[in-house]
């Protein structure tokens, strides 16, 4: 590319605004660099727009944000771009590092990345908690300290080892001990100090299964963190220049006067208020705007008066952040500032901290560099890993964790934050790090980080593949038996989801039953995926996704309101008898939450998860979309769930758990198969519930209808056929004497006959009960016709039947589906029925569970 260029004008212009190009003859386009408005706008937008470019191509590899981030701070030094010359008009050329990034305008990228810099140590400051150290305190102490420790050890000894010496300013390697001791202690501390929170996202986007990791690591890694914070304002107290030598002393002295000012004084005030100015609304929308902004207002504030006393203002921020009171203040920051900060802000932080440094250089001696000063650097940085993997296998036997879990914990403390960003670039400020050791460091972190996701997930793969059998078998009402404890995950997505769902609960709960609800929430903002346990009596714990543990903590900060479910399950618990309910909140995108739900439902050891149709029931008696996105949940949850799953069509026809019941009707039409199986055995849970009158209408072809029971079995579906007759007469055994059970059959010929005889049966019933994919022989002929015209496949054709506007009774609809997960048994069952001639429920039901 060739431009007309006056390189002798090619300076950093006083005037913020150009004239424009009409103003002025020959305008070239390098003279919009010359000002200092449009060079900001400039720089900002090729930041931003590269940043997220290596992101949206780092995607398809599941690398942490932050990975993007280090990798652009490196193609925006001079080793790349200073490598691109423009000619200008005569002969000189200029590189377009120079142009973009001129040497005094680099200072607008700099305040710009310092004050994301500020405001995310306060985002991680106000999302901290301390009661997490509490819970877990004899085994989350030794291993943050293990974690630490051991490796600053190594890297000490490998500096000794390998006889790495401090660089001076003049390029000179003569170091007193003091020096040296101040590079050691430092760089020790850079290799050694984890960041919790990258590991937090990480753990989030990985949804480790072992909750043994998320136990540890995290509270580990907030010890850790909070530890180094006050590390490194011993540091500065003792690092570096000082005017006199009581001025370590008095820094510390001025710093304990800064945290009592920010615990008694701010802290109080924040608390006074938020009750004076708190709104009308719930959570995070009850806190004025007012008062959010007299906080972010502070940030600055005392970060400068951090820095007037000696310390890093990034130090004062933090201690701001403890103090300010949790609950729906730091969910409203949190909402307000955590998309803006790290999308906008914290991309200037990092590429800040490779300004002005060729990567090339890093691998070409200076003068009076020892021999093979490169290398020994290397290896110092290799050990300290290395140390990290050691550290967690080491204290991975202390608690009887296995060997890989301790070397997930080591992965995960390879991790690089903004207290590791702020050490390289005081050292580089005060000439303690060389621009070579800078760089070989930011290397280094863009490895180690992006390393940890490939790394974590392989270990999870290798230790799910060599995970035993499931570790629960009642997978299914056929398989846990009709007395057994019903455990059931039910979820909900809004507050309108709740009443029918414990209304069908209220139904069943003349048996034991075990609730575990389960609020879907859909994640917005950049916040990880959280798993929130609603506790009676604790209020909530705020768990990552992946990891059933007891992590407590007093906010909610994902802006999730969850208090009204959580006091409609509590309410059917207080008013039911044999129930216990517990009550979590999965904050995730919508296309993890099935995944989140089954982790929940393998964790509950759950027989059947009881899923919300997508459609409400509005005012007007038309059925309403709630949400696109729930029904792909649903689809996804119904293709993969480990246990049974239903779905609950709400019509206004639940009965209500409050109100006795008198005369409530339900219908369960049985067409054969397991899913139809599956809704007999859950119906048969309502026929001892005072009130309730069921009905099972079983639908017989016509040609089979003459069959003899006795034909020996020669297929599949005749074995299925066959259980379903088991199941069919067990059942008119059991409940002959009741009189609120009746049943009956129907012989139709086709599907027109089997349409007509469901409209004859009509709205006599308020819930009508289906599989959702009835099976025997008798489905190819009664329901050919009808499957081709299934608008919600979800539910099965009779279920779409019953929902469909040609159907005219209003009654609620719940669909059912069977796990069948040991398919391969029902040819153990076909080949034993066509040795012995016959098979009853009970030898089905125990090749199945065999």
């Amino acid at each position: 590319m060739v431009v007309s260029v006056n390189t002798s004008s090619l300076q950093f212009e006083d005037n913020i605004f150009m004239d424009g190009v009409w103003a002025t003859k020959g305008v070239e386009i390098v003279d919009l660099f010359h000002y200092k408005f449009t060079l900001m706008i400039i720089q900002c937008l090729v930041i931003l727009i590269v940043t997220r470019s290596v992101g949206y191509m780092l995607k398809p590899f599941n690398q942490p944000r932050i990975v993007a981030d280090l990798i652009v701070a490196i193609l925006l030094s001079p080793t790349i771009i200073g490598r691109i010359f423009v000619q200008g008009s005569g002969l000189t050329t200029i590189s377009l590092y120079e142009i973009i990034f001129p040497a005094m305008s680099f200072a607008l990228v700099e305040i710009f990345g310092f004050l994301g810099l500020i405001y995310y140590v306060f985002l991680v400051a106000i999302r901290l908690d301390t009661k997490v150290i509490k819970e877990k305190s004899e085994m989350v102490l030794p291993v943050a300290a293990a974690t630490v420790v051991l490796p600053f050890l190594a890297v000490v000894i490998a500096i000794v080892i390998f006889g790495l010496r401090a660089p001076m300013a003049d390029d000179s390697f003569g170091a007193s001990r003091r020096e040296q001791a101040s590079f050691t202690f430092l760089l020790g501390f850079a290799l050694s100090v984890p960041a919790f929170p990258i590991m937090a996202r990480l753990l989030a986007e990985v949804k480790v299964p072992n909750g043994e990791i998320g136990q540890v690591v995290l509270p580990a890694a907030v010890v850790a963190d909070v530890a180094s914070w006050i590390v490194l304002a011993v540091c500065f107290a003792f690092v570096g220049p000082a005017a006199e030598a009581l001025a370590p002393l008095w820094m510390v002295l001025a710093g304990a006067c800064h945290v009592s000012a920010c615990v008694w004084m701010i802290r109080p005030m924040l608390v006074w208020l938020g009750r004076r100015t708190s709104g009308s609304g719930s959570g995070s929308e009850s806190v004025k705007i007012e008062v959010m902004g007299l906080v972010i207002g502070f940030v600055p504030a005392v970060g400068l008066l951090a820095a007037v006393i000696g310390f890093h203002p990034a130090l004062g921020v933090l201690v701001l952040g403890l103090v300010v009171p949790r609950g729906p203040l730091t969910a409203a920051l949190t909402q307000r500032l955590e998309n803006y900060i790290i999308n906008a802000l914290l991309p200037f932080t990092i590429i800040s901290s490779a300004h002005a440094i060729d990567f090339q250089d890093v691998v070409t001696p200076v003068v009076n560099e020892p021999e093979h000063y490169t290398l020994s650097l290397l290896c110092v940085v290799v050990v300290a890993m290395l140390a990290k993997f050691g550290a967690g296998m080491v204290v991975s036997p202390l608690f009887s964790m296995p060997h890989t879990e301790g070397l997930s914990i080591g992965v995960l403390m390879n991790t690089i934050g903004p207290v590791e960003i702020i050490i390289l670039n005081m050292s580089k400020n005060r000439e303690i790090f060389s621009d070579k050791i800078h760089g070989i460091l930011l290397i280094s972190s863009v490895v180690s980080t992006a390393m940890v996701r490939p790394i974590l997930a392989a270990l999870e793969e290798r230790k799910l593949r060599r995970s035993p059998a499931p570790t629960y078998k009642n997978r299914n009402l056929q398989l846990s038996g009709f007395d057994s404890n019903l455990r059931v995950v039910a979820c909900v997505h809004t507050v309108r989801n709740a009443p029918s769902i414990t209304s069908l609960l209220h139904l069943a709960n003349h048996f034991p039953l075990s609730v575990c609800a389960v609020h879907l929430a859909e994640l917005t903002g950049s916040a990880p995926a959280m798993l929130i346990v609603h506790d009676a009596a604790d209020g909530q714990r705020t768990l990552p996704i992946g990891d059933i543990h007891t992590t407590t903590s007093s906010g909610m900060d994902n802006q999730v309101d969850s208090q009204s479910i959580t006091s409609a399950f509590q309410r059917f618990q207080q008013r039911s008898t044999n129930v216990t309910v517990s009550s979590l909140t999965a904050v995730s995108t919508y296309s993890s939450m099935a995944d989140d739900v089954f982790r929940i439902a393998e964790g509950y050891r759950a027989t059947l998860v009881v899923l919300p149709f997508h459609r409400l029931l509005t005012v007007d008696g038309e059925m309403e979309d709630i949400n696109p996105y729930v029904r792909s949940v649903n689809q996804g949850i119904l293709a993969g769930a480990p246990c049974s799953v239903a779905v609950l069509v709400d019509r206004g026809q639940l009965v209500d758990p409050d109100s006795k019941l008198s005369d409530y009707r339900v219908a369960l039409l049985f067409f054969g198969g397991p899913h139809d199986r599956e809704a007999l055995l859950y119906a048969s849970r309502f026929s001892n519930r005072p009130g309730v009158h069921l009905t099972v209408v079983r639908f017989v072809a016509l040609d089979q209808s003459h069959t003899p029971k006795s034909m020996p079995a020669i297929s599949t579906a005749r074995v299925e056929q066959r259980i379903d007759d088991e199941y069919v007469r067990e059942f008119r055994q059991q409940y002959a004497s009741h009189a609120s059970v009746v049943y009956e059959e129907r012989v139709v010929a086709d599907c027109e006959e089997t349409v007509a005889a469901i409209r004859e049966i009509g709205g006599a019933h308020n819930l009508y009960m289906v599989g959702r994919a009835p099976g025997g022989d008798s489905t190819s002929v009664l329901l050919a016709s009808l499957s081709n015209f299934v608008e919600f496949k979800e539910l099965g054709p009779i279920g779409d039947l019953l929902v469909s506007a040609d159907f005219s009774a209003t009654a609620s609809v719940l669909v059912v589906q069977q796990y069948t997960g040991d398919q391969h048994c029902m040819w153990d069952i076909e080949e034993m029925s066509s040795r012995s001639g016959g098979m009853t429920r009970r030898d089905g039901y125990n090749a199945i569970r065999r």
